[in-house]
């Protein structure tokens, strides 16, 4: 019979030491192996465990030594590389705004070539191996997330944005006259190609976990704050530039605008008297400026007073300015919103010389003499207008110069050279240079805008240009204006100053600010004297010849209001504070008579709406106190 094969059984192969069969072999039939017993088998199963994670142990030492060197290696490469990166992005800015194509397109290229190995090496097995480890993988991954967003920004936002920065130039901009409007929409195609790319990208670093480790903390905080900053500048421009091509008549749309030169010498609310206006021409960006004319009655050709209040003026605006702002061209800018005064005068305008008005461009002699810093002087009648005495010549040195039948005749001339002399050397100029004319100028006031579109007009508003009374409530502003009523050029010798506290919070979320105005009549009796009615003025209000008879208008934020208002110095016999509304703002105004070398100082308490989440701020009528030199 042939041998059995017990199917629990294996033949052992071991032996002794010495060689010989085991001495505890088993026998068929009965006993047992102790090699079968369960707590040999657990004994054995725990030696192979412990051998393999001794040798997981070894492999992850031997291994994390390595990727402990090599991220180590990786950091010092990185940190090393990241100044110079800093160093260049600052330079390419400066390569825009100087126009150096070449420049552009090869730093933008180094640059996004030295991200991309960045991201290359932050891709690799050991940082991928840290991000894993608890606590401070979450930093190691923030980290690879910040440079492959970094590296993104750079291959899809970057490199396509220079590209088409590379060639612009106000030169390639602005020739002959006119702006290129095939180029300006090549911008614009540019900009909503890359803003959904930045946006993303700021979303995703936006949404980073905190960070433990300080300097990982710092560099999360650094880019997200640069990232959420060009976000909103990139996202500002997407909803500002495709309107631009529009604007400038593209496609053959003509376009008509009112330039307006507001003289801060016969103050109104907006800035000045709109002593001298023009219209602009503008089709697929060519520019034609038609003749200047003085804006005053119709002995001098300029606008005719109406006999009837209309063009649509409220019981509230009467209330507050007189029915002059519905009868007088010239004294809309009365109101102290821009976007309704030139409304009004617009109408005005085309009610009696005809033709359509898009919108309205008024800038004053301060920002005149910016732009002619720029662009260089004009001669007109034998006198050198230009970039260091334009302001004052003509706010008062030409009241001296000429005649009162001549005065007019030479603001108009001035206006109409100096606007053919800027638009013909535009392309000639330093762009940042002219970008922070620009920013200066609708900064003070001295450069604003309204127009008929409302899509336009709301983007007039975000630049800042616009001169409306805000209406936002979460961002509070209080209005501090002024209008001069004593039929003169005195307001050369007015100057303002608006100051407040730090405020303090109410119960239901508003702040009560403490505010204080000052206007100061700097004329002295001595001066006066010596100069001619048509600059001291001829209201028959005044007291003397250094008398100066103004509006004061204080205009409370959205949603806020205005109290405890009182007064020092100067006469208020005429009209003293009255607490009227304008529109839903609550409006202080009162009319005092002020003497040469006399202040009236205002106090009075503002109190936002509960829903402000930022600091008041303050908008005031642009005078011509900083040439003058007098003290703010």
């Amino acid at each position: 019979m042939g041998a059995t094969t017990d199917p629990g059984y294996a033949q052992s192969n071991y032996s002794s030491p010495q060689g010989g069969a085991l001495p505890y072999g088993p026998a068929r039939g009965g006993g047992s192996d102790p090699r079968n017993s369960y707590h040999y088998q657990r004994k054995k199963r725990g030696k192979i465990i412990a051998g393999v994670i001794a040798a997981i142990v070894v492999l992850v030492v031997i291994v994390g030594g390595i990727c402990g060197f090599t991220m180590f290696r990786d950091y010092k490469n990185i940190t090393a590389k990241v100044p110079t990166l800093m160093e260049q992005a600052s330079g390419l800015k400066d390569s825009v705004m100087a126009g150096d194509g070449e420049t552009v397109r090869t730093t933008a290229a180094t640059i996004a070539s030295e991200v991309s190995g960045m991201n290359d090496t932050l891709s690799g097995l050991p940082w991928q191996i840290a991000s894993l480890v608890p606590v401070v993988g979450q930093d190691v991954q923030s980290a690879r997330t910040l440079v492959s967003e970094a590296d993104r920004l750079c291959q899809y936002a970057l490199i396509p944005a220079c590209d088409s920065l590379a060639d612009v130039k106000l030169s390639n901009l602005m020739t002959d006259g006119a702006v290129n409007v095939d180029l300006l929409q090549s911008l614009v195609s540019t900009l909503q190609n890359i803003s959904p790319v930045i946006q993303q990208s700021a979303e995703t670093i936006e949404a980073l976990p905190e960070a433990r480790i300080g300097k990982v903390s710092e560099l999360v905080t650094k880019v997200q704050d640069g990232v959420r900053t060009a976000n909103s500048a990139v996202t500002a421009l997407n909803e500002v530039a495709p309107y631009l091509p529009q604007m400038l008549g593209a496609d053959g749309n003509v376009r008509h605008y009112l330039i307006v030169a507001q003289n801060n010498v016969e103050l109104r609310s907006t800035g000045g008297f709109p002593g001298s206006a023009g219209v602009m021409t503008v089709v697929d960006g060519r520019i034609e400026l038609g003749d200047f004319t003085g804006i005053g009655t119709s002995a001098d050709k300029g606008l005719e007073w109406y006999d009837q209040v209309g063009f649509g003026v409220t019981d509230e605006e009467i209330a507050i300015f007189g029915d002059r702002v519905g009868k007088i061209p010239a004294d809309t800018p009365y109101i102290f919103d821009f976007p309704r005064a030139y409304s009004l005068f617009s109408a005005m305008y085309t009610d009696q010389k005809g033709g359509t008005i898009d919108g309205v461009i008024a800038i004053d002699p301060v920002f005149l003499q910016y732009l002619l810093k720029l662009t260089g002087g004009i001669t007109i009648n034998g006198v050198e207008v230009n970039g260091d005495n334009a302001a004052r010549l003509l706010m008062h040195d030409a009241y001296a110069m000429f005649d009162t039948d001549t005065q007019d005749t030479f603001f108009s001339a001035v206006a109409s050279a100096a606007f053919s002399n800027i638009m013909g050397n535009l392309g000639n100029l330093d762009l940042p240079a002219f970008v922070d004319v620009v920013t200066r100028g609708i900064e003070e006031g001295r450069l604003q805008m309204w127009m008929v579109n409302e899509d336009e007009e709301n983007i007039i508003k975000q630049t800042g240009a616009g001169g409306e009374v805000k209406t936002d409530p979460t961002a509070p502003q209080l209005g501090v204006y002024a209008g001069d009523d004593t039929a003169s050029k005195i307001s050369w010798y007015l100057s303002t100053n608006t100051t407040m506290d730090a405020g303090t919070k109410n119960a239901d979320g508003s702040t009560t600010y403490h505010a204080t105005s000052t206007f100061t009549n700097n004329l002295s009796l001595a001066e006066a004297e010596a100069q001619p009615t048509y600059v001291t003025g001829y209201s028959p209000l005044k007291r003397n010849v250094s008398d100066m008879f103004i509006h004061i208008y204080l205009v409370a934020p959205s949603g806020g209001t205005i109290s405890n208002v009182s007064s020092t110095g100067g006469d208020f016999s005429t009209q003293n504070w009255s607490a009227l509304s304008w529109n839903g703002f609550g409006v202080y105004t009162a009319s005092p008579l002020i003497n040469g070398q006399e202040t009236v100082t205002v106090t009075y308490d503002v109190t936002t709406s509960p829903e402000a989440t930022e600091p008041m701020v303050i908008d005031t009528t642009a005078t011509a106190q900083a040439v003058a030199g007098w003290q703010q």
